[in-house]
């Protein structure tokens, strides 16, 4: 079957599998450094009382550097989360300068050393820095050529730049490399930059080299970072040690809101190498010389594990149960709206509705769940009378760097922040949340403190992704054509980036509550459509950006109800959709799945099958800011006991033009397998006071035996011609309407609640039956 015209895509498919893990391992490894953080204390401490401010973006030397041995180094605000933007950066820059690759060295995020170009999120890395960094280095390739006109006493256009090197055109054996030019020099030489963060415009005029004849972007390099890691030699941000460092545990009320009324020290003291307990309003630590003297006086103070809570603590709160009740969470974000967003809003869904054949009504509940980094949250703060050095792994580095100017009263420009890669990130954890709890514990003893949280730190207090409950209307006519549509959603704040350490501090507010917003790209061309976003602040926990935050609630109601339609027509599902998609790019991404998955037309449900395990395929779509995904997979359903078992899964992925296909396909991959997590296991319990959901097997997170056996990856436009677009989070969204459309194709049995538990297929199964 053919579903799509010739030439549309480039065709790259992977097979997963535990056993292919380590496969391929062989060939070119990208060059990385460790840097020993205890220099970068020295030098901290050699800055005190100087300006540590970032450098101008409107300098050459902020973005790239030439070192004698005709190395380089690329500088840039943007962090790396484990999606690879390390190395695709490093592949624009080296790609635009003419420069070994191999050879180019990268700085991330350190706030004294690179530009701010906004925080590094929302699949915008390589789509927003990407420009700012090829435009820098095509500059840096322009100066270097007009160096080398000087050196060779010839006009800049007889001379070519390849491979770090400049040579004279027809003459190969009269070059200089790169290193020689620079002598050892900063590049410090103006070139034009005007905005800030996502909006930066960096040496606009530069001549960029044409698409079409690219060497470097487009190719599969080996990650900078994947050497170190696999070796153990990485230095993640909780590996990291300074001179004179103390270890800091934070002590939390037993309720979410409780206050602190008392704390009895009472034995602190006789825990071997304890410092100094530090309170400020409900905010409450220990400081200790050693990490497990820490944990113990935490221990002595009150844990959270306590089985018999604050009685048995030494730190005593107040009583604090105002979360609601959860099973009544969707009612209460019912109550709880605020601000109305109209997201499409065509003809009259009113009126349309009495006229149509048949109208179906649907509600999708998604729960709080949570980021579940396997690496709990860790900085390192030296707080100084008036200056300070931070270690931390945030996705901010530079906005957190003005947060903790405002809680510490000292200059921006005279708190640095250095910045490692922390294990396990995915949107705003509790990186963000653990510096403060380490400046504040730092500023009262006087000296480094590190603070790691604890895994019930990371689970309880890390902040969540909201719950979602989310409407749906559908009418058809009596040929099964859509004639009305309305999806209204219920959607608390995914950007509060107030720091809990500051409200338990009782300091001025940093950050704001935010207002819910679904980001939700309609795209479907019904007559008579009302899609709106019912938007609210904080609803009991505190929540903030998860993985393409919302767009993955919001695409599995909207995907999964056009299942719905489709099958209440008697149509197949993929047909259906295309009849009402004016989104060209859309429909080659259905089609382009559809062809790779071999895609045979039928309504859903499959036919009537025999047998313990039933077998269903289920496909959904996304555009999540301008990248289209669509995802087709296969699942079988236990019968007996209501497991689901993914076995197969196709993406079909348009983010423009790959720079590295290699660390996209990691992307999808990882894309699917988290958001199976999310759909098949995980879910936030938590009672009137807290969230009690504190390990690993009340938050359950899939496991190895439950990956798919197969990821097969299509790229669709992935032309030098397209921009490049964001890859990091689109293929999350569709999973959840994926394998909810399975499962309806399997047993004929709708899952309208995430994630699908055994148990809870099981009672759908009832309740069909």
């Amino acid at each position: 079957m053919n579903t799509r015209p010739e030439n549309l895509h480039e065709t790259e498919r992977l097979t997963v599998s535990r056993r292919n893990f380590l496969k391929g391992s062989a060939g070119l490894v990208v060059a990385f450094s460790i840097v020993d953080p205890t220099t970068l204390l020295a030098a901290a401490g050699e800055a005190e009382g100087k300006s540590v401010g970032s450098p101008s973006s409107s300098k050459l030397y902020a973005w790239l550097a030439i070192d004698p041995d005709n190395t380089a180094t690329l500088f840039t605000g943007k962090v790396e989360t484990g999606t690879g933007v390390e190395t695709a950066l490093a592949q624009i820059a080296a790609e635009e300068l003419e420069f070994p690759v191999d050879r180019l060295d990268v700085v991330m995020g350190t706030t004294s050393r690179t530009v701010d170009q906004g925080p590094t999120y929302g699949s915008m890395t390589v789509r927003y820095a990407g420009p700012q960094i090829r435009h820098a280095a095509a500059a840096a390739r322009k100066a270097l050529l007009d160096m080398a006109a000087g050196h060779f006493k010839l006009p800049a256009q007889q001379l070519i730049a390849r491979d770090g090197k400049v040579a004279v055109i027809g003459a190969p054996d009269q070059s200089v490399t790169f290193g020689e030019l620079v002598d050892g020099k900063r590049l410090d030489i103006d070139i034009e930059a005007t905005g800030k963060g996502f909006g930066l415009k960096v040496a606009p005029d530069a001549p960029v080299k044409d698409p079409s004849t690219y060497s470097v972007v487009g190719q599969s390099l080996r990650r900078k970072d994947i050497p170190g890691k696999v070796t153990g030699q990485f230095t993640y941000i909780q590996d990291v040690k300074v001179d004179g460092m103390l270890h800091g545990r934070v002590v939390r009320p037993y309720g979410v809101g409780a206050r602190l009324e008392s704390v009895d020290e009472t034995g602190l003291k006789d825990i071997p190498g304890f410092v100094q307990v530090v309170r400020r309003e409900n905010f409450l630590g220990v400081v200790a010389e050693t990490e497990w003297a820490a944990i113990k006086a935490a221990e002595k103070l009150g844990s959270t594990l306590d089985p018999q809570g604050p009685q048995a603590a030494q730190a005593k709160w107040g009583d604090w149960n105002d979360l609601p009740e959860q099973k009544e969470i969707w009612e209460t974000l019912r109550k709880t709206a605020g601000g109305n967003t109209s997201i499409s809003s065509k003809g009259s869904v009113d009126m349309a509705l009495p006229f149509a054949a048949r109208t179906i009504k649907a509600t999708y509940e998604t729960p709080f769940q949570m980021h579940g980094s396997i690496g709990p949250s860790c900085a390192i703060a030296d707080v100084r009378a008036d200056s300070a050095t931070i270690w931390g792994g945030t996705q901010m580095p530079h906005e957190i760097r003005g947060n903790m100017a405002q809680m510490l009263g000292i200059d921006e420009d005279r708190i640095d922040l250095v910045w490692h890669e922390a294990s396990g990130a995915y949107g705003r954890n509790g990186l963000e949340h653990v510096i403060p709890d380490a400046a504040l514990m730092s500023q009262a003893v006087g000296r480094p403190v590190r603070v790691q949280w604890m895994r019930w730190d990371e689970h309880g207090w890390e902040p969540k992704g909201p719950p979602i409950v989310q409407d749906l209307t559908g009418a058809l006519d009596a040929d099964g054509n859509v004639v009305a549509w309305r999806h209204h959603m219920w959607v608390p704040t995914t950007g509060d980036t107030r720091l809990v350490a500051v409200e338990l501090a009782g300091l001025p507010e940093i950050g704001s509550e935010g207002q819910g917003d679904a980001a939700i790209t309609y795209a479907y061309t019904f007559d008579n459509a009302d899609v709106a976003c019912h938007g609210m602040g904080r609803v009991g926990l505190l929540t903030a950006w998860l993985r393409s935050p919302a767009q993955f609630e919001t695409t599995y109601a909207m995907e999964a109800f056009i299942d719905e339609l489709a099958a209440e027509a008697k149509q197949d599902p993929l047909s259906f959709r295309l009849k009402y998609l004016g989104d060209q790019r859309a429909v080659e991404v259905l089609r382009a799945a559809a062809e790779a998955y071999g895609w045979e037309p039928r309504p859903s449900p499959a036919p009537q099958q025999d047998g313990k395990l039933a077998k269903g395929r289920g496909i959904a779509w996304v555009n999540r800011d301008d990248a289209r995904v669509a995802t087709i997979a296969d699942v079988t359903v236990d019968r007996e006991n209501g497991e689901i078992r993914v076995k197969r899964v196709v993406v079909a992925h348009d983010c423009g033009l790959v720079v590295n296909p290699d660390g996209l396909r990691n992307q999808i991959e990882g894309n699917v397998i988290q958001s199976l997590s999310r759909t098949l296991h995980e879910e936030v319990m938590f009672d009137r006071s807290r969230v009690t959901s504190l390990d690993w097997q009340g938050y359950p997170i899939l496991r190895f035996e439950e990956i798919p056996d197969q990821i097969d990856i299509v790229f669709v436009n992935n032309r030098p011609e397209y921009p490049s677009f964001g890859g990091g989070e689109p293929s999350t969204c569709p999973t959840a309407a994926v394998i909810s459309n399975a499962v309806f194709d399997a047993i004929g049995v709708r899952l309208r609640r995430t994630p699908f538990r055994p148990e809870r297929v099981k009672a759908a199964m009832s309740r069909t039956g």
